[in-house]
């Protein structure tokens, strides 16, 4: 059934030459009910194409990976070789070791304290690049082999490593950041400069993310009258959430792109929130 899947964004700017692929740069966001893709032009640090699904019938990896390659296919781009492929595995299994308390032979465990690992599953780990700490995370083994035994040498990593490094580089030194997917979203708290608060919450209604979001800020000592929040990911200005938000938060706004890539002109319809962390991926 997935072969039917249409985008609900694609957008390729006339830069983009199938041709040229061994020049470009690509990242990839696998989720349960989506994926995301990405191209950006390495020699002229140009983002050139953005590509994005979302269905419940992209309920396992062989429906993922296989979209995707259809979706690569229908550009002339399934069996091109491009200058390197980053994979971003988004999910709600991941967990935060400090770096004392971090031991790689025993990872499992650690995100054991957590979840319930899904059977399939491989457990693997990476170093924050802003936090002396690890993010520890599980993803779908068959997922992990399909993607490696298509490009060998693709470098994959969780969206969360990407969101609290992208969080901790933002020029407020106290904010809160919030990260929205399709049905859960990621918060995190930086005060004076430091990671305070890092978590993951599903939610249904608007209700529900509201009242996730004040209440983690109340644990935290933080009030909505006087500290930021910036928002990013599957989520607009002009939308129930940040109304109900903004009777409670003062100050809302949204991730800005610093301009670190040219960004093609067929992106500008697009919000840039939608596609930050590919963004961040890419830098």
């Amino acid at each position: 059934m997935a072969a039917s899947l249409n985008p609900y964004i694609s957008q390729f700017g006339e830069e983009f030459d199938a041709e040229k692929s061994s020049q470009y740069r690509m990242a990839i966001q696998f989720s349960l009910g989506g994926l995301s893709f990405a191209l950006l032009d390495n020699e002229s640090h140009t983002l050139i194409a953005l590509e994005c699904y979302q269905s419940d019938l992209l309920n396992d990896s062989n429906d993922l990976f296989h979209t995707l390659e259809r979706a690569l296919e229908s550009k002339g781009l399934n069996n091109k070789a491009f200058l390197s492929v980053t994979c971003l595995v988004a999910n709600r299994l991941c967990t935060l070791v400090p770096e004392p308390l971090f031991d790689e032979a025993d990872q499992a465990k650690h995100l054991d304290f957590t979840f319930q690992i899904p059977e399939g599953s491989t457990v693997t780990s990476e170093r924050l690049e802003t936090v002396a700490c690890y993010n520890v995370f599980a993803w779908q083994k068959s997922l992990r082999d399909m993607v490696l035994n298509k490009w060998k040498d693709a470098k994959c990593i969780h969206s969360t490593t990407l969101f609290i490094d992208s969080a901790m580089k933002n020029g407020n030194e106290t904010s809160v950041f919030v990260h929205v997917n399709n049905r859960d979203f990621d918060m995190m708290i930086k005060k004076d400069g430091n990671l305070l608060f890092f978590n993951n919450f599903k939610f249904v209604t608007k209700e529900d993310f509201a009242y996730f979001l004040l209440f983690a800020m109340e644990q935290n000592g933080m009030a909505g009258h006087d500290i930021p929040v910036c928002f990013s990911g599957l989520i607009r200005p002009a939308s129930e959430i940040i109304d109900l938000c903004g009777r409670y938060i003062k100050d809302i706004s949204f991730v800005t792109d610093p301009h670190a890539l040219q960004v093609s002109k067929s992106l500008d319809e697009v919000p840039f929130p939608y596609y930050h962390l590919l963004y961040q991926a890419l830098r």
